[in-house]
């Protein structure tokens, strides 16, 4: 196990350079200039020149690439150009607002769709299999930035049940947890929503499809012919085979979440690195920026790596070499 833990770390590393290199040059290709932020009448063309020559825009873009490969390397990401803050402290800062947001709409997903997809694949073709189709296509027909708008018209402009944006009352601050953590909840309800039913759909045919054609296997057919009960058949036998695709589906899962939440983050104003990245693609913040980009590709890595070990754990016939 170790052993291919190191081997998968080890492969990672020209794969995490890889994208980080196609990424630095798309983003150097995109029109804009970072020192535009700068941009002012009191300051001079020849002081817009240094600014560049001070944060090496003037230099080839290679050049460019593999200097900041070296200081990643060293654990230095570089310098917000806005905030002026090191890119790992201002990440940081908004790494927990979106581990919960994602953790809270995984945990959510899969208490969902667990269920959804077992019941809905044994009662095949009944008027339940049939809602849970139309739901699921439903939500995957759309666009989780419309979602997440109609969320807010209606639940907090037409209805206003929920705050359409933010992490936590601000006259909280010196309020006690408990208050806190109900505010926190509160303000989470809308991006939370729009997560789950963006995630919930697909996860959830798969989930139907896996049992459905286990059901159909010969052993399922023995166990009945033994006299096996359906309950017994279904959580003991089907249930964990059926779940071999969906831990394939919920590896590659991990850094969509956080990905995926970029433009809800943005939406709702939640104060995570979703509304970070979206914020420094629109300043041309290029070390913010390459810096949610590394983040998501260890990211993808690492739901990989958990898919893998999850998979042979769940069949014991798959070793990990």
């Amino acid at each position: 196990m170790k052993i291919f833990i190191l081997k998968r770390i080890l492969a990672a590393i020209p794969l995490l350079i890889g994208i980080t290199a196609l990424s630095f040059v798309i983003m150097k290709l995109a029109p804009g200039d970072p020192t535009l932020i700068y941009t002012d009448p009191s300051v001079s063309l020849e002081d817009l020149k240094q600014v560049q020559q001070n944060l090496g825009l003037d230099k080839p873009v290679l050049h460019q690439y593999m200097y900041w490969l070296k200081n990643m390397f060293q654990g230095n990401l570089g310098y917000s150009y806005l905030s002026h803050k090191p890119v790992i402290v201002a990440m940081t800062e908004r790494l927990p607002a979106t581990l919960l947001l994602a953790t809270v709409s995984l945990v959510v997903i899969l208490a969902l769709t667990l269920p959804l997809g077992l019941i809905s694949g044994q009662k095949k073709d009944t008027l339940f299999d049939h809602s849970v189709t139309f739901f699921t296509f439903l939500g995957m027909s759309m666009p989780t930035f419309w979602l997440g708008l109609m969320l807010i018209l209606a639940l907090s402009l037409y209805w206003p049940l929920f705050p359409s944006s933010g992490f936590i009352d601000l006259s909280l601050s010196q309020a006690p947890w408990p208050q806190k953590i109900a505010s926190i909840l509160w303000h989470m309800a809308l991006p939370l929503v729009t997560m789950v039913l963006g995630g919930l759909a697909a996860l959830t045919r798969y989930h139907r499809f896996g049992i459905i054609g286990t059901l159909k296997q010969d052993y399922i057919t023995a166990g009945r012919g033994r006299g096996l009960s359906e309950k017994r058949l279904l959580y003991k036998h089907a249930f964990k085979n059926a779940s071999l695709p969906l831990v394939t589906i919920l590896g590659l899962e991990l850094p969509g979440l956080i990905s995926g939440s970029f433009v809800i983050e943005y939406i709702f104003a939640w104060p995570g690195l979703g509304q970070l990245g979206v914020q420094a693609v629109f300043a041309r913040d290029y070390p913010i920026l390459m810096g949610t980009i590394l983040f998501s590709s260890i990211l993808m890595v690492i739901g990989n790596l958990i898919a893998d070990i999850a998979y042979a754990w769940v069949d014991p016939r798959v070793t990990l070499k």
